[in-house]
């Protein structure tokens, strides 16, 4: 019997792809120009959207990016052309019932279109700023907290040098989780932009709660992995913990669920000056 259950869980990864996207094609023309690094990354999104596959807006889009790399590059014609689609699916691009993870998949998206080509312009800036201030009720959440702080440091600079620009970008490449021109992948994990950069972990001793779903294997394999490296598992984050690893896995309802509780612990612990260290699952394999 053919089941008559909604596929909630495609329609939801739909509804954050298209924020997603939404954000992304405000990034990249935010300072009314689109260049080739720009568009290249566009595209490389799209094509590995897989929940907006059957899109026609992202399919329209698709088709004028590889009509225009038939011949290797982008002409100053035909970015004008993808330029002018964009702003049209921006105004449009849109649902009724939004909700504030949708505005935060916006704002990540719009980040990541603004960084894609690894600069960060007084045009895009400002951008940045507008957005945040047509969306003040979002101010308390942490990824955009964190953002409007380091916006308003750089703001308030009395000179503002190359290493100061350099350092804005790092951190708004962190916060979307995006290395584009590092790697030529547009994948980040939905919790880049909280987890921590450090260059080295020592497990002996340490105390760490895993948490969601792992690629590397179960709960109770990868606790296994660390215990033989001298770690000490723990099931919830506390006082006690030392480091907080995620899963890869996430689905886009994780703030509903146990998982999502423990995040919210784990970034509350270190907001409140716990030293602790949250990780994603691709950092921690690193250090092993």
């Amino acid at each position: 019997m053919e089941s008559t259950t909604p596929n909630y869980s495609r329609n939801s990864n739909t509804k954050k792809a298209i924020y997603s996207l939404k954000g992304i094609l405000q990034g990249i023309i935010a300072d009314q120009n689109l260049n080739t690094m720009e568009a290249l990354y566009l595209n490389t999104w799209l094509l590995d959207s897989k929940p907006l596959r059957h899109d026609p807006d992202a399919i329209d889009i698709l088709d004028l990016i590889s009509d225009a790399l038939e011949d290797g590059k982008f002409s100053p014609e035909e970015l004008s052309d993808i330029n002018t689609l964009i702003t049209d699916v921006i105004e449009y691009k849109s649902f009724e019932d939004v909700t504030e993870s949708d505005h935060l998949n916006e704002f990540l998206g719009l980040i990541s279109g603004i960084v894609s080509d690894d600069q960060i312009n007084k045009e895009e800036f400002n951008y940045i700023v507008e957005w945040l201030n047509n969306h003040t009720d979002l101010l308390d959440e942490p990824t955009i907290r964190d953002v409007v702080v380091k916006m308003f440091e750089f703001s308030n600079l009395e000179t503002v040098t190359p290493s100061d620009e350099a350092t804005l970008l790092s951190f708004l490449k962190q916060t979307s989780g995006i290395r584009f021109l590092e790697t030529g992948a547009t994948d980040a994990h939905p919790m880049d932009h909280i987890a921590d950069n450090i260059e080295h972990m020592n497990h002996e001793h340490a105390r760490i709660c895993f948490t969601g779903v792992f690629n590397k294997g179960s709960r109770k394999e990868v606790e296994a992995i660390a215990k033989n490296l001298g770690a000490i598992t723990r099931k919830d984050p506390s006082n006690s913990i030392d480091y907080v690893i995620i899963g890869s896995q996430i689905s886009p309802d994780w703030k509903h669920t146990s998982f999502g509780r423990k995040i919210q612990r784990a970034i509350e612990l270190r907001e409140g000056g716990h030293p602790l260290i949250i990780l994603t699952e691709k950092q921690w394999l690193n250090f092993i």
